[in-house]
């Protein structure tokens, strides 16, 4: 199925707004196994599978239900498990960007 620029409208749409929109996308994410998720997809990516957008759709939905899981412990009072699935998916998202970074052919190199 192709995206129209008409229908990236609506799901840009749907999740910018200021309540929480949760995707029922890969819905059977949970909060682990975050690196390993993370470190099938950039495999995938290395040897030009096929399965690389999808297993990071699978592992960008295992930090999203981090960041739920930390906004509803910080909700309930639970600061240190709130701060602890906030900065497990910061950090998961910091890596992503580290290691796209070597994938980037317009960045300046200085990838090993």
């Amino acid at each position: 199925m192709m995206l129209s620029e008409c229908k990236l409208a609506e799901i840009v749409d749907q999740y910018d707004q200021r309540e929480l929109r949760v995707s029922t996308t890969y819905l059977d994410s949970g909060t682990d196994p975050l690196w390993p998720r993370f470190s099938r997809s950039v495999g995938n990516q290395l040897s030009d599978g096929q399965a690389t957008l999808s297993r990071y759709a699978i592992w960008a939905n295992t930090v999203r239900e981090n960041i739920v899981r930390g906004m509803e412990a910080m909700e309930s009072g639970d600061t240190e498990l709130g701060r602890y699935h906030l900065t497990r998916s910061a950090n998961s998202l910091s890596a992503f960007c580290d290691v796209q970074a070597h994938f980037d052919p317009l960045r300046p190199s200085e990838r090993d």
